[in-house]
């Protein structure tokens, strides 16, 4: 993502179905994660309008759900944040809205109606009788942001009774959390960017590794040059 933006690119589509391990090699253990879907991807252009009928339901971003045009980057990070958060809390998709705005109530949820108030007013977001209707619902008990950490207690118990649980790692961290915390988040102007959530120290344990990974990687696709002939020499007088 951080090298699709710096082209100017947003791919409206970051989801965990089109984000795969790539099998391309047998030497490293941990196998780059690459998106294979760019089918919705577009050039981004401040200020332009954009159609919101793009990304998968369980990973659009609130701006799309409030159909909210004047959308960035910050839709493919909101993006990141719903595959982060599903592994780490082990409940993958992490919103699971059975339509747009089934969806929509499912984040708010998590992250209250108070942040989104504030947020609508902030870009000038109109409230149709439909969502203030879903607001009223959600007010009494979701007034304000859920912590990640009861969110995932509230669904361990459901994993410890799966079979496959016990194989699943346990992702949860202080720093995973902060991150969790700056990717998931109603504006979308405040979310990390891609360069800045690969800074996160979150990434710390991992990072040189990965880093030489890339850089062997890169050398092994790198064309041979075929030789040079050698400089012609001075005539002798």
């Amino acid at each position: 993502t951080g090298s699709t933006h710096k082209r100017t690119t947003k791919t409206t589509n970051t989801a965990a179905p089109g984000a795969v391990a790539s099998p391309i090699t047998t030497s490293i253990t941990y196998r780059p994660l690459m998106l294979i879907d760019l089918g919705l991807a577009d050039f981004y252009v401040p200020g332009q309008s954009y159609n919101v009928r793009v990304a998968s339901r369980h990973y659009k971003s609130p701006e799309l759900l409030l159909h909210m045009q004047y959308y960035d980057y910050g839709l493919d990070l909101w993006g990141v944040g719903c595959i982060l958060a599903g592994l780490m809390l082990r409940r993958e998709p992490l919103f699971r809205g059975k339509d747009n705005p089934d969806q929509l109530s499912k984040i708010v949820a998590v992250l209250g109606t108070t942040d989104l108030l504030t947020y609508m007013r902030q870009f000038n977001i109109p409230v149709t009788p439909e969502l203030q209707a879903m607001l009223d619902r959600n007010d009494q008990h979701h007034a304000h942001r859920q912590s990640w950490l009861a969110l995932y207690q509230q669904h361990q118990s459901q994993h410890d009774q799966d079979s496959s649980a016990a194989n699943h790692p346990v992702l949860l961290s202080r720093d995973g959390l902060d991150l969790l915390d700056k990717l998931l988040i109603y504006n979308h102007q405040k979310r990390l960017t891609a360069q800045q959530a690969l800074q996160h120290p979150f990434f710390d344990p991992v990072r040189e590794r990965v880093l030489s990974q890339v850089r062997a990687y890169n050398h092994r696709r790198m064309p041979v040059s075929a030789p040079q002939p050698p400089p012609p020499t001075a005539a002798m007088t």
